[in-house]
């Protein structure tokens, strides 16, 4: 089986995704990624694509259209699974009349929303989806989204994202001494920084009244335009945009994940979190809070300082051994979204679309 992924971004999540599906028998795997213009990306692609077959184009260059056909004529693909519909390489390889016989799987997260552009886009994009035989999605609002788009039931498989699970739980060993809140995401609008700083001042004014305990410390990760919400916040550490394995030590360290968006179709940080066993404070529009976030964590109103804080305070309150237990619940929900389990989801569909 000769697969051809057509991407967005480059991803440690995906990167590990894609050694295991390549390292399964008969499968060989090639992997086009669009990323954007060079000097804007920190991720060292190099290290995290180690041992893939890839090629990245630049979103600011011009496409090479001819170099990719004769690449693809001489791979043979049997399927391709091609990201959305915004990116120009997402559309080359959907739309060229040369690939029309090699069938494909539309991959997208967006949730449905009672929005015009989601209204409308059946419409829209009408010409486009019929060229596609799977829609691959993570889970139930991304669903909900494909069958508005007008894919049968039939025709949706869940479990578009994964995460290596094996690395992330051998971290997990005595959790007695994490302490500490963390966020790991893009510092963006729909992050809503702003609402995750109100609810950690409101946290520290509960502890303070309290006046038993010190108060843990906030940690964020990432990088983009709303950083300037962090400056000057007391208890508030920047660490600025970190390479994958730094975020997993940061996992290991502290004691609950805060994931504050006002809107976020699957963040993969929830995933993460779980499988090292850390317990999840989140908002109730982080689609996989359907799926990963029970028993080991909080799902809190969105754009809620006071729902948000409160979970900080009832998290950092708890016994040591009681939020250890509520962060090992999460193994169990994290387990299905290993590496793994996601190269047999598919081999699944490309078994399916070939027979």
């Amino acid at each position: 089986m000769n697969i051809v992924f057509i991407w967005t971004g480059v991803t440690s999540y995906m990167a590990d995704c894609w050694r295991v599906l390549s390292r399964m028998p008969g499968v060989r795997l090639t992997i086009y990624i669009q990323e954007k213009a060079q000097a804007n990306t920190r991720f060292n692609s190099v290290d995290v694509l180690a041992g893939l077959d890839y090629v990245l184009v630049y979103e600011n260059e011009v496409l090479d259209k001819d170099r990719i056909r004769s690449q693809i004529v001489g791979f043979q693909p049997t399927v391709f699974f091609i990201v959305g519909w915004r990116a120009k390489l997402s559309r080359f390889f959907a739309t060229d009349r040369l690939f029309s016989s090699v069938p494909k799987v539309l991959v997208f997260d967006l949730p449905f929303a009672w929005t015009l552009k989601k209204l409308v886009a059946p419409i829209v994009l009408r010409l486009y989806l019929q060229r596609f035989k799977i829609a691959f999605v993570p889970g139930i609002r991304a669903t909900q989204y494909a069958r508005w788009l007008g894919f049968r039931r039939d025709e949706i498989k869940q479990g578009l994202f994964a995460i290596n699970v094996s690395r992330l739980s051998a971290s997990i060993q005595d959790k007695t001494s994490r302490r500490g809140f963390l966020f790991v995401g893009r510092y963006a609008q729909e992050k809503r920084l702003d609402v995750l700083v109100e609810a950690y001042k409101k946290y520290r004014k509960k502890i303070k009244r309290d006046g038993k305990q010190s108060c843990w410390t906030l940690t964020c990760c990432g990088m983009g335009s709303f950083e300037k919400i962090l400056e000057g916040v007391v208890g508030v550490e920047n660490k600025g945009f970190l390479q994958p394995d730094d975020v997993r030590t940061l996992y290991k360290t502290h004691g609950a994940l805060v994931v504050s968006s006002d809107f976020d179709p699957w963040p993969l940080v929830i995933a993460e979190a779980c499988a090292s066993g850390l317990p999840v404070i989140c908002t109730k529009a982080c689609g996989n809070h359907i799926e990963l976030v029970k028993e080991n964590g909080i799902v809190c109103e969105t754009n809620d300082a006071n729902s948000i804080a409160e979970a900080m305070f009832r998290l950092h309150n708890m016994q040591d051994v009681e939020r250890m237990e509520m962060g090992t619940q999460g193994l169990g929900l994290a387990s299905p979204y290993s590496c793994e389990a996601w190269s047999e989801r598919v081999m699944r569909i490309v078994s399916n679309l070939t027979r």
